[in-house]
């Protein structure tokens, strides 16, 4: 028993010498390779860092120009905004319906000149004046004054519908400015850099 305990001893004992050589061989190893990359030339990076100099100042070019533009842009949209006055057009639609179907139902031109009719209710007016005293003219005279007061509606109609017709088209225009701009901002390339 004795020779396995001295063989066992001397196991351990090699063991522990090789394990301890193996640690200087690897130590020996990581040095060699440090020696050498610590020979090697560094590397220039003065070319990387100019070049990141340029790129940097052409970036921040770029974003100054953006936001130049994003500014322009913002005093063009809010100068566009102060001219917009916001308008409740569903009593004008209304109404415009309602004069649209009187004129429907009338079968009226769109550009009507009344002058014809005032001056045809006049030439009945001296008629009737001409007439005999004991004629009974009081129906007729109110058939008159109704033609003549709708005449004058008629007019007065007509005229409200082409200012409507004038505002409904200032707006829509004012409306095509407005998405001709959104597709210019929708199209430019730098818009990116707004976001």
């Amino acid at each position: 028993m004795k020779i396995i305990e001295k063989l066992s001893t001397y196991a351990a004992l090699i063991g522990v010498i090789g394990a301890i050589g193996g640690g200087f061989y690897t130590w020996g190893q990581f040095n060699s390779r440090l020696d050498a990359i610590e020979n090697k030339k560094p590397v220039n990076l003065k070319p990387l860092h100019e070049k990141d100099k340029a790129l940097t100042q052409q970036f921040d070019e770029v974003l100054l120009y953006a936001n130049e533009y994003k500014v322009d842009l913002i005093d063009r949209i809010a100068k566009v905004e102060e001219k917009i006055i916001p308008v409740d057009l569903t009593l004008v639609f209304k109404e415009i319906g309602k004069v649209k179907e009187s004129v429907a139902m009338l079968s009226v031109p769109d550009e009507v000149d009344l002058s014809p009719i005032y001056k045809e209710i006049g030439k009945v007016r001296e008629q009737i004046a001409m007439l005999p005293e004991p004629a009974n003219l009081k129906p007729l005279l109110e058939s008159l004054t109704k033609l003549e007061e709708y005449a004058w509606e008629l007019e007065e109609d007509i005229e409200e519908l082409s200012k409507q017709t004038a505002i409904v088209s200032k707006e829509n225009e004012l409306q095509d400015i407005q998405i001709q701009e959104i597709k210019k901002k929708a199209n430019n390339p730098l818009n990116s850099f707004n976001n």
